[in-house]
């Protein structure tokens, strides 16, 4: 009788333990910070960092499992259960959002609208912004002549709405800030030297304005933020030239914190991020120029500044925080291992394609499984494992730039090589 009672009382606790863990999960992917899909620029809260295995170390016939022509776009491409989503220009001034299914690349619809073209770098595309996908749809901002603009739309490629004309667009370079909608919604940045600088939260359901943060006029700015988690509730946190690194609160859109001291470089990449330490560089010419570390652990609303990294930092790709190191891959190839929490290096090398040729890269490594993947503008992957020690793994030819982050998945990475999205990794149905 007593060991039927504990019986008893071990399902019930059980049955507890199992109901609690899915009000936890659904609490941790309700807002967007999916802690399995890719669906953002970089992955689970733009960490570039995915919790899989079994993803190939060589990239070749032997490991591919499909291949897709995609066209042209530098927007990386994200996963929403068992699909693929990326932008793409057409060659007649039209723009694309895409869907193909992840089990075999065939196309299951595609999202067709015009577009003015503008003056842009020559290494940049009128499709380099990356999607942003969840449960509701699938989520895209871009510049449009003058102008900025968001939409989304629902899993069948249906118009959910279309927000025009948001703010001006001036600038020769183009743009790539990515999409982001976090607790229902979705953050877009207008930053680009024009008549008026802002930061807009858009109704993730609706597209109508819920907050607009005027902020100061800056350098055109082409990070993509991320978000913490505060006492008083999530934050998203970004970079630019005039404004430095401040962080905003999403329902409110008021600025809770800002660091300042008086940047004169443009945001381009990303930021590092573990859940306590924040580091973000700026640049300009083909190089980072200017860093800091904000660190969150004391436990505050409010960051300290620690160390400053001023030589062989990434001006384009994003710094890669993987169990407590930091890797920062330059724009000339230059690849750094640092201590994330003191900055203390730990090596430096140079990463070379086959023949030890040199290369640039324009792609963020990602990472999986204790191994780091770099993508150069040459059209090589080149895998590292990840650790103390500089060691390549692998280097693997696709022939065509690879300008765009890979995204992963279980047993997979998908990489967008010149018009083309590869998908290296099991035939198998993905998961979703």
């Amino acid at each position: 009788m007593i060991r039927r009672r504990k019986k008893r009382r071990l399902i019930r606790r059980m049955n507890f333990d199992r109901l609690l863990l899915g009000l936890l999960m659904g609490t941790l992917t309700a807002g967007g910070l999916n802690a399995e899909e890719w669906s953002r620029f970089r992955g689970p809260n733009g960490s570039g960092v995915a919790e899989v295995k079994d993803v190939p170390v060589k990239l070749d016939d032997g490991t591919l499992a499909w291949s897709a022509s995609v066209g042209k776009g530098w927007s990386s491409p994200v996963l929403w259960e068992g699909k693929v989503y990326l932008t793409a220009e057409a060659s007649d001034s039209k723009r694309l959002v895409k869907c193909l299914d992840a089990l075999d690349g065939s196309l299951l619809w595609s999202y067709e609208l015009p577009y003015k073209e503008h003056k842009q770098h020559h290494f940049n595309t009128f499709a380099s912004s990356t999607p942003f996908v969840n449960e509701a749809g699938v989520f895209v901002n871009w510049t449009n002549g003058e102008t900025v603009e968001a939409l989304a739309l629902n899993h069948e490629g249906k118009l959910l709405w279309r927000r025009e004309n948001l703010s001006a667009y001036v600038h020769e370079h183009g743009s790539g800030s990515s999409a982001l909608v976090v607790d229902g919604v979705m953050v877009v940045r207008c930053e680009f030297q024009g008549p008026e600088n802002v930061i807009l939260g858009l109704d993730a359901k609706t597209g109508e304005t819920k907050w607009k943060l005027p902020v100061e006029t800056s350098k055109n700015t082409y990070s993509t933020p991320v978000v913490r988690e505060t006492s008083k509730g999530r934050e998203v946190m970004m970079a630019n030239e005039a404004n430095g690194f401040f962080g905003v609160d999403v329902v409110s859109g008021k600025m809770n914190w800002q660091h300042n001291p008086g940047y004169k470089q443009r945001s381009v990449g990303s930021f590092g991020f573990d859940g306590k330490r924040l580091f973000g560089t700026m640049g300009s010419g083909g190089g980072g120029k200017e860093s800091a570390l904000l660190d969150f652990s004391a436990g505050g609303d409010k960051p300290v500044e620690g160390y400053k990294l001023t030589a062989g930092i990434p001006y384009v790709p994003t710094p890669l925080v993987v169990d407590g190191l930091m890797y920062l891959l330059g724009d000339g190839g230059i690849f750094k291992c640092v201590d994330f929490a003191t900055g203390e290096q730990i090596y430096e090398e140079r990463l070379t394609g086959k023949g030890g040729s040199s290369t640039k890269f324009f792609s963020s490594p990602v990472a999986a499984d204790g191994k780091i993947y770099c993508c150069s503008q040459r059209g090589e992957v080149l895998v590292l494992k990840a650790g103390k020690v500089f060691e390549v793994l692998e280097v693997s030819e696709l022939g065509e730039a690879i300008n765009a982050t890979p995204a992963l998945e279980e047993g997979r990475i998908y990489v967008r090589s010149g018009e083309e999205l590869k998908v290296f990794g099991k035939k198998a149905k993905v998961k979703g």
